[in-house]
């Protein structure tokens, strides 16, 4: 698990409701739904802003609607449903009720 770091333990997660972890210059969010784990950067591919904050996010469903500009993502998938773009899923594991995410590759910035 040397690429998977610790990010949360599972009794601080809410259904339906998004937390936000840092991980080194990343902001991760992590929703729980359904007992299935959604971890992706914490950052709208469309103007860069925060999807989750600290009232848990704008989440209805499986879709979660970035605040600024209403852009809506399928938590599973990571599509956006109404544009274009794509959240940055993590992988994610979870050992003895503790959740690992799969650090995520930088972004190339030209």
């Amino acid at each position: 698990m040397d690429e998977f770091i610790k990010i949360a333990e599972l009794s601080e997660l809410r259904e339906g409701k998004g937390i936000v972890r840092r991980l080194e210059d990343d902001s991760v969010a992590i929703v729980k739904l359904n007992d299935n784990i959604s971890a992706f950067v914490n950052s709208c591919p469309h103007q860069h802003t925060p999807l989750v904050d600290g009232y848990g996010g704008q989440i209805a469903g499986e879709e979660l609607t970035c605040p600024m500009h209403g852009w809506t993502y399928n938590l599973k998938t990571g599509k956006c449903v109404n544009q274009s773009g794509k959240l940055r899923l993590l992988e994610t594991r979870v050992v003895d009720s503790t959740l690992y995410v799969r650090k995520p590759e930088p972004v190339t910035k030209w």
